[in-house]
């Protein structure tokens, strides 16, 4: 499917320039060009604790600027240059995986909002992580050198009040939620938007052969 997500974070009378969308360097692909395509890799996860995240973001991420459902990111800067790698590589590695658990537990304070630690007790998700890191260590931006994996719920507040208020009324409602990992879901940035370009389901040989590297 490749109907627009909800992914930029800019008010909707913001002008589509390029300076506009201009990422910091730490935010970049290392690969010389700063204007090639950028993909997003995300975890996917069943309905229903999706949902809820999303809900939180809904309540409390700023509505002008909030283009996105709520998302656990493993990757925010792939380069469009070494597309047909990627998805060869994340092919690869989710046919031989199985669902597991995640828990969106504790809540935490960011510097502008509020985030939901992810735990993954079977240490499957950060295997993920690293694995795909060591293949494409070459091209990843310096962001992407590091995973801590968290649901954003609220950011871009400057009101730190505001973003106490947001903690406070999480760690006293929230109690978790766990929810299924189901596969990797594939995004392209297109000026401030992700577009899906496609879900890599665990176990799903069907897949594998459509790429076109066997």
């Amino acid at each position: 499917m490749t109907s627009p997500s909800r992914a930029s974070h800019l008010p909707s009378s913001a002008s589509y320039t390029r300076e506009t969308y201009k990422r910091r360097d730490e935010h970049k692909a290392r690969t010389g060009n700063e204007h090639e395509e950028s993909y997003v890799l995300t975890l996917h996860t069943d309905r229903d604790h999706h949902m809820l995240l999303t809900s939180l973001r809904d309540k409390y991420f700023p509505p002008a600027i909030n283009k996105l459902a709520a998302h656990i990111a493993l990757f925010r800067a792939l380069p469009g240059s070494q597309l047909p790698r990627l998805t060869h590589d994340i092919t690869r590695l989710t046919h031989s995986q199985a669902p597991f658990s995640v828990l969106a537990s504790q809540p935490f304070r960011m510097k502008h909002g509020v985030g939901i630690h992810v735990k993954d007790d079977s240490g499957r998700l950060r295997s993920i992580y690293e694995d795909l890191k060591a293949q494409w260590t070459s091209f990843l931006s310096q962001q992407d050198r590091s995973f801590a994996p968290h649901y954003t719920v609220q950011n871009k507040v400057t009101d730190d009040a505001k973003v106490d208020q947001t903690l406070m009324e999480l760690t006293d409602l929230f109690h978790g939620s766990r929810g299924q990992a189901l596969g990797l879901s594939l995004y392209r940035y297109e000026r401030g938007y992700w577009r899906k370009v496609e879900d890599f389901i665990f176990g799903d040989r069907k897949v594998l052969a459509s790429v076109g590297h066997e």
